[in-house]
């Protein structure tokens, strides 16, 4: 799952970048460089529930420790940087195709 993410510095989303605390008794909220990048929320059956930085569902998981293993995931793979695309070193030539000449 790719999403469009905030303007969050994700120059380095390591563990240690990725900070979660816990907001209520079934709410954990996590930072990323002093920014929201997402949250956990318990839900009634026991799964953990993961939103994104923009408050999108991530998906529910069986434990907290893999809600959090996800968005790291995420927000690692929106900071990847994107691939180049290859410049042509020269520009392409523009051939001139000949005209049809109208005799009259």
């Amino acid at each position: 799952m790719h999403s469009a993410l905030p303007p969050v510095h994700l120059d380095h989303v390591g563990p240690a970048a990725l900070r979660w605390k816990q907001a209520d008794h079934d709410v954990y909220v996590a930072t990323l460089h002093d920014e929201f990048a997402g949250f956990i929320a318990v839900t009634g059956d026991d799964r953990f529930a993961l939103h994104g930085p923009q408050g999108q569902p991530m998906g529910a998981f069986r434990t907290q420790h893999e809600a959090r293993a996800a968005l790291r995931a995420e927000l690692q793979e929106a900071a990847a940087p994107a691939p180049e695309t290859r410049k042509r070193a020269t520009p392409p030539r523009r051939t001139r195709r000949p005209r049809a000449r109208v005799r009259g």
